[in-house]
């Protein structure tokens, strides 16, 4: 009932990205001394383009099935990172503190948009409530 409200949906589209990052973070972490192990992360979250899938717009619309239909961006798709500018002599690419840093800044995301989630909840009692 309520992922028909977009701003639910959005949050919950943002608690989900975060959390598949930190699942990646973990597989870099996990493989720091595994050789030639290029570390991953996931295509960065834009609010643009997630909002522009959830909300409907005027734009490009296939109207006839021969039309090419426009893209649908994938948030949750898994990319190689960049080269770093440090590896060790097997190849590994991991920098441990660059992985930790990200992990923070993933857990500090996904507590701002549990807050977030959590507001939106309040708001909704609160207006169900002052209708009895």
């Amino acid at each position: 009932m309520f992922d028909k409200l977009t701003l639910v949906s959005l949050t919950k589209g943002r608690m989900d990205w975060i959390a598949k990052r930190q699942e990646v973070l973990a597989e870099n972490i996990a493989n720091a001394n595994t050789p030639k192990y290029v570390p991953r992360d996931l295509k960065e979250w834009n609010f643009k383009d997630v909002l522009g899938q959830s909300v409907p717009s005027v734009g490009i619309k296939a109207t006839d099935p021969r039309h090419i239909s426009p893209p649908m961006q994938d948030p949750t798709k898994v990319i190689s990172t960049k080269k770093t500018f440090e590896s060790s002599a097997d190849g590994n690419a991991v920098v441990l503190e660059e992985q930790m840093a990200k992990m923070g800044q993933a857990k500090s995301s996904y507590e701002v948009a549990a807050g977030l989630f959590e507001k939106q909840f309040k708001l909704l009692r609160t207006a169900l409530s002052k209708g009895q």
